[in-house]
C-alpha cells in the first residue's frame, strides 16, 4: 500500500497569527517568537486535521521560515523539512543530503552578489520606505532576502512594484504575499524542494502526495502533489475561486 505524504505549508495553512483566527474560537499556542511568547495559533478544525495526517501519514513542512524559526513552531515533525522557502532541505537526521551540495548549494553560490546587492539597495532605503529587511543563510551562503512592513503590506506593494518596474536578474524570483516579501533564488525554492524529497521517498516505494497551502505563492508546490488541499478563506481560494459562487 502507498504511504500517504503531506507537504505542509505552515503560516496561514495549519497555523495563524491571533487576528487571522476566527472570532470568539478556541485556539491553542502553535508557534512562538524568540522571547517564547506565543505569536501564531491553532483552531480546533487544523488540530483534528493535523493529528490526522501525523497518525496516518508523513507530514513534511514546506515553508519560508528558517531553520530556528521552525524550530519555534510546536509541531513534531519526524521527517525531511523544507525551510528557507526550498532553499534548505533536511533529512530526518537534521543533516543537508549530499545531493544538496550539488544540486542547490551551485545555484545558491551563483547568486550571493546578487543577492547581497539586493538586500544592501534596499536597505538603504528601508526606514524612508516603512520596511525592513532581513537576509537568511544557511553556513555562509545567503538563501533568501526578506523585506516586512507593519502596515498591513502597502509599503510593501511599492517595493514590489520598484523591484518590478527595475527587473530581478533572471537567477532570482520575487515572492510576495500580504506583508511578507522574499527574493529567493530559481531552481532552490519550495516546488524544486518538493521534487526533490519525492524523488527521496519514493526509492522506499510508491507514495501518494498532498500538498496544503494557502497563497497564491504556493501554487507551484501544490502542482508537484498528487492532490492540493488549501484553507477555507485562503488567497488561493479567495482570488482563485470567487468566480464559482
Amino acid at each position: 500500500m502507498p504511504r500517504i505524504v503531506i507537504f505542509l505549508d505552515l503560516d496561514d495553512t495549519i497555523l495563524q497569527t491571533a487576528p487571522k483566527c476566527p472570532p470568539g474560537e478556541a485556539v491553542i499556542p502553535a508557534a512562538m517568537d524568540r522571547t517564547g511568547r506565543a505569536l501564531s495559533f491553532m483552531t480546533r478544525a487544523q488540530q483534528r486535521l493535523l493529528a490526522f495526517w501525523l497518525d496516518q501519514g508523513t507530514v513534511i513542512p514546506v515553508t519560508g521560515r528558517t531553520d530556528d524559526a521552525l524550530a519555534r513552531v510546536n509541531i513534531a515533525f519526524t521527517s525531511w523539512r523544507i525551510t528557507h522557502h526550498g532553499a534548505v532541505i533536511r533529512q530526518p537526521n537534521g543533516f543537508l543530503p549530499t545531493w544538496w551540495y550539488t544540486q542547490v548549494r551551485p545555484l545558491l553560490v551563483a547568486a550571493q552578489p546578487l543577492l547581497w546587492s539586493l538586500a544592501a539597495r534596499l536597505t538603504t532605503d528601508a526606514t524612508a520606505g516603512g520596511y525592513r529587511v532581513s537576509s537568511h543563510s544557511v553556513d555562509e551562503w545567503l538563501t533568501y532576502v526578506s523585506v516586512k512592513s507593519n502596515d498591513e503590506g502597502v509599503a510593501l506593494v511599492r517595493v514590489r512594484a520598484q523591484l518590478q518596474k527595475v527587473g530581478l536578474p533572471p537567477e532570482l524570483t520575487l515572492h510576495c504575499n500580504g506583508n511578507n516579501l522574499a527574493i529567493t533564488v530559481k531552481g532552490a525554492q519550495k516546488q524544486d524542494a518538493v521534487r526533490r524529497v519525492v524523488a527521496e521517498l519514493e526509492r522506499d516505494g510508491p507514495i501518494v502526495t498532498i500538498g496544503a497551502g494557502d497563497s497564491l505563492t504556493d501554487i507551484p508546490f501544490l502542482r508537484a502533489c498528487d492532490f492540493a488541499l488549501v484553507p477555507k478563506d485562503s488567497q488561493i481560494q479567495t482570488e482563485t475561486w470567487s468566480g464559482s459562487r
